[in-house]
């Protein structure tokens, strides 16, 4: 991953939770193109061991650009407990895509959590923009 790249990762302490945010240009500069590129790899079920995707995708505002928002239902490949992932994607600065996800098994308790996990994290999240 080039220098100015990045990608962190937390998982709860319990392993419930797992959120990641990355910075990078690999499947383009627009939030459109970038988060078409994930869903991509993520239906290589060989690649990202995730099987039977269903997806619903929001146009929504992030730090005040145009992003996009992602639901998606899966499962781990050879699993069979159901898990929702939910994803922002919007454009930073030299042609960057910042993407945001909190994924969790699909149980109602873990759900209302993630949801308030993912509003507080897209709350906080900071990109970098020109300078106005």
């Amino acid at each position: 991953m080039p220098a100015s790249e990045l990608q962190s990762t937390w998982r709860s302490p319990d392993g419930a939770y797992d959120l990641s945010v990355k910075r990078d240009t690999s499947y383009g500069s627009t939030p459109q193109a970038a988060s078409a590129g994930q869903l991509a790899w993520y239906r290589d079920t060989a690649a990202s061991s995730m099987a039977d995707l269903e997806v619903t995708t929001h146009k929504t505002r992030q730090n005040g650009r145009d992003a996009v928002w992602l639901e998606i239902d899966y499962h781990w490949a050879k699993q069979s407990e159901p898990r929702r992932r939910l994803e922002v994607f919007v454009a930073g600065r030299a042609g960057y895509v910042y993407q945001l996800l909190v994924d969790t098994e699909a149980t109602p308790q873990r759900l209302a959590a993630q949801t308030r996990m993912f509003a507080t994290a897209r709350e906080s999240l900071r990109i970098d923009v020109p300078a106005a």
